[in-house]
């Protein structure tokens, strides 16, 4: 069975909030979300992941995309745009990132994302669309 994780694209401007997760010598950038719990909607998941993770209140909105990657286990993401209220705050009780980063979006299709998803997203911000479901993705781990 397949690990489902929404997570969201929050923008201030031109920037998109991600975590950043260090692995050796590598940073990678998460989008903030987590996994779905039982009896619990894609929406209210959302809202506890960044309650949880972030003290940030957010109001989920368009599904923008849908992943599927493969390591040693299948992960669906559901990629939600989200409208938040404050500003976020790393909770290190529920998170071990190494910080909040907000990445120019100069920066998307390169930045070592999770999802990778970087090239889908730019497109979306440029033209307000695109594809929606984007099949099995690469994810490079380290």
């Amino acid at each position: 069975m397949p690990i489902v994780r929404p997570c969201g694209v929050v923008l201030r401007g031109q920037e998109l909030l991600v975590l950043r997760y260090r692995y050796g010598e590598h940073d990678r950038f998460n989008l903030p979300g987590g996994n779905l719990e039982a009896d619990e909607t894609l929406h209210d998941c959302l809202v506890r992941e960044f309650r949880e993770e972030l003290n940030l209140v957010v109001v989920p909105g368009e599904l923008l995309h849908v992943a599927e990657t493969r390591t040693e286990r299948s992960t669906v993401h559901l990629v939600f745009r989200v409208e938040h209220v404050g500003e976020p705050s790393m909770n290190p009780e529920q998170v071990r990132a190494s910080g909040l980063v907000w990445l120019p979006v100069r920066d998307w299709a390169e930045a070592p994302l999770y999802p990778a998803i970087g090239a889908a997203l730019s497109d979306w911000f440029a033209r307000r669309s695109g594809p929606v479901y984007l099949g099995r993705i690469p994810q490079p781990w380290y």
